[in-house]
């Protein structure tokens, strides 16, 4: 082909694909409103749907453990937890804790309260109270949300660190680091279960303390 016919063939090429447009399908269109409407949380879901979901389906946690010991994980799973994952994954409960400080570590910035929740004077409850807070558990505990509304996993735990932040930044910031063992706590809080006998460590939504 002539060097100049060749020349003329590509800038005519160019040209025509600078007038194209890529129209979105509507299947495109439908993902990409999905993807912004899917942020890590409104604003308001903390006060008008986590809190409220916490009071009205919190489970004590002796309640908790006896089903557990009676029932084992799927069956105190299926009547008292929430799991987002099919056959295998862990259930997530809310529980209402309600018992003594015997220790804390204020020291981390992953800060905890051990609590003793039936007398025995051992503690059977760590309370989380950051600012580090470990795993997903305030997001799992809630029914109203699930995986399949954000458009990957990426956006998925971006909201289970926005509701651990909202914990902490309401609610566990503003409890004391000094004095703490001794006092009586009561909190709700989000539990992920894994073994049966294991020491609960709860993420708290509310907390109360009491001299």
């Amino acid at each position: 082909m002539h060097p100049v016919r060749a020349a003329l063939l590509v800038i005519a090429a160019s040209a025509a694909l600078t007038g194209c447009k890529f129209v979105e399908t509507a299947e495109l269109q439908a993902k990409a409103a999905q993807a912004s409407a899917a942020t890590p949380q409104n604003a308001d879901d903390w006060e008008a749907r986590v809190v409220p979901h916490f009071q009205s389906s919190a489970v004590p946690v002796a309640t908790l453990r006896s089903a557990l010991a009676d029932k084992g994980l799927d069956g105190a799973g299926a009547q008292y937890g929430h799991r987002e994952g099919g056959e295998g994954t862990p259930f997530t409960y809310v529980a209402n804790v309600s018992g003594k400080i015997v220790d804390a570590n204020t020291q981390s910035r992953a800060a905890t309260a051990s609590v003793d929740t039936d007398g025995d004077g051992t503690a059977d409850v760590t309370l989380q109270l950051g600012p580090v807070i470990r795993g997903t558990a305030i997001r799992d505990a809630l029914p109203f949300i699930s995986f399949t509304d954000y458009e990957n996993q990426i956006e998925f735990a971006r909201l289970a660190k926005a509701f651990n932040a909202d914990a902490y930044e309401k609610v566990l910031e503003a409890i004391p680091r000094e004095d703490l063992v001794g006092k009586t706590v009561t909190a709700l809080g989000a539990v992920t279960v894994r073994k049966a006998d294991e020491t609960f460590l709860v993420t708290p939504v509310s907390v109360d303390l009491a001299p």
